[in-house]
């Protein structure tokens, strides 16, 4: 088995989840009768990506928000972005440090490809989403992107190319859906959708904050 794969019994899924083992066993039959879960003798095989459709479908049929979030690990929520940019034509790197002028700074996600550099922030809030809210963590995703634009050498290292005229883009990836789709530029998108945000996002809409790398480094010494 996978290390992204688990086997848990109905009751087991039921009490991660904090519901009842009725309101599980109809999505779980779907899912089955879909192919997209092993389900024999009440033991369930689930890997990240169905915990994440689950909880998904969970929250949108009025559960507990607080409660689903608490089931998944930070490392599923994360995994699942970069699995579904990984499937989708980006290369992904995750959990990139670098230092900056602003000091050492930490990116969830960078993703990239011919159109796109996208430097990605994936909060696992388990509260709904206040404006304030959205927009201090757009706030530092900004800050972030600026000071990686600066280090072009820091991007280099890890396979990207940097061509003329090649920007980032500061993206927040959420659990549940914002209040707001865009924020000062910046796409607040929530993972359940990431797809459909890849498909749709254009390189040139002049509503997205796009922040042009620099020709050099400003800070080459710094690994």
């Amino acid at each position: 088995m996978t290390r992204d794969r688990q086997q848990v019994t109905l009751g087991e899924l039921a009490e991660q989840l904090h519901v009842s083992g009725a309101t599980l066993v109809p999505r779980l039959k779907e899912l089955h009768e879909n192919g997209l879960l092993s389900w024999a003798n009440e033991i369930i095989e689930l890997d990240f990506v169905k915990r994440m459709s689950l909880a998904d479908h969970l929250i949108r049929n009025g559960r507990d928000l607080e409660k689903v979030a608490r089931s998944l690990r930070w490392q599923e929520f994360e995994n699942f972005a970069a699995r579904s940019l990984d499937e989708n034509g980006y290369r992904t790197f995750k959990h990139l440090i670098f230092k900056s002028r602003a000091g050492r700074r930490e990116l969830d996600l960078l993703a990239w490809n011919d159109n796109f550099i996208l430097a990605i922030d994936c909060k696992h809030w388990s509260r709904r989403l206040s404006p304030s809210r959205v927009r201090s963590a757009v706030a530092s995703q900004i800050e972030r992107a600026n000071l990686l634009a600066e280090r072009p050498d820091i991007m280099a290292k890890r396979g990207l190319q940097i061509g003329e005229r090649r920007s980032i883009l500061p993206v927040i990836i959420t659990l549940v859906d914002p209040p707001e789709r865009i924020v000062d530029g910046v796409p607040v998108v929530a993972v359940m959708k990431l797809l459909s945000f890849l498909y749709g996002v254009s390189p040139i809409d002049d509503s997205l904050r796009m922040m042009p790398i620099h020709g050099r480094s400003t800070q080459s010494t710094l690994d």
